[in-house]
């Protein structure tokens, strides 16, 4: 048809590897009753360029949040206050860029582990309830595992964790065994995790970071004393034991003759 091009498209040169596999899935996914024109093709390479930008800025904050609940994800502002890092707004900004260019091109990714998973308001994968038609199989993620670290650092319970994640206590213990078993450990990392943010911003010169980190080294000296003071209580108190011993030992002996004898007799003292 004139003015439309053809349904089969080269890639245009300079792409990045992950803009060439949108490209050819974007293509793919295009109905052929619906040629791409010239202006759908420019608006398709900015969607692959975007899509890319997206997937890179993905595996980065996943990268710096293996092993580290904070990292990627969230930073201090200039006030002091946790916000959405950088690479997390980056991220959101460029999957909103190829969300908008997809959908006025009629454009998916589809039968791809990297196609683009729909979320819900809490950043979770939007997908059917427990036991429902269409389910995938769940999937663990860095992310997930982070997110299991850091409710078991705030004390969630297992059933309370489990519902957050959307997954049954089974699948829970399944996947996380290693992140339940270390249970004790997680809130001191994370509250490590918060003294080593402290300390860098403040180093950096960060005036609210700095009275911050003096707080937070106030609470744990208070708590370490605490615990001196409970692991005094749980002493066996042997001083006052054997002051109580002693003074019954004295009640028995009250009243009685001198321990010394009858035919003990001192210097000056009558027979």
């Amino acid at each position: 048809m004139t003015g439309q091009a053809p349904r089969v498209v080269s890639v245009p040169a300079g792409l990045s590897e992950y803009a060439k596999f949108a490209w050819t899935s974007a293509v793919a996914s295009r109905s052929s009753q619906r040629p791409f024109s010239e202006s759908d093709l420019l608006m398709l390479e900015a969607a692959c360029r975007a899509w890319a930008r997206w997937k890179l800025l993905e595996e980065k904050i996943a990268s710096l949040s293996e092993g580290n609940i904070l990292a990627g994800e969230v930073a201090k502002g200039a006030n002091g206050n946790l916000q959405a890092s950088p690479l997390r707004v980056a991220a959101r900004e460029a999957l909103d860029d190829y969300s908008s260019i997809a959908k006025d091109i009629g454009i998916t990714l589809p039968g791809s582990s990297a196609a683009l998973p729909e979320k819900d308001l809490f950043g979770y994968p939007d997908r059917p309830g427990r036991g429902q038609k269409g389910r995938p199989r769940f999937t663990v993620t860095p992310r997930d595992r982070n997110r299991v670290r850091l409710l078991l650092g705030m004390g969630w319970s297992n059933p309370r964790i489990a519902a957050a994640l959307e997954v049954s206590l089974p699948t829970l213990h399944r996947y996380f065994k290693v992140e339940l078993s270390e249970r004790a450990a997680m809130r001191d990392r994370l509250d490590a995790r918060r003294l080593e943010i402290a300390m860098d911003l403040a180093n950096d010169g960060n005036v609210a970071a700095l009275k911050e980190l003096g707080r937070m080294i106030e609470r744990s000296d208070l708590m370490s004393a605490g615990a001196r003071i409970d692991e005094a209580q749980k002493k066996p108190k042997v001083e006052a034991i054997g002051k109580k011993a002693l003074a019954d030992e004295e009640a028995k002996l009250a009243g009685q003759d001198s321990v010394w004898g009858d035919d003990l007799k001192f210097p000056g003292m009558p027979n």
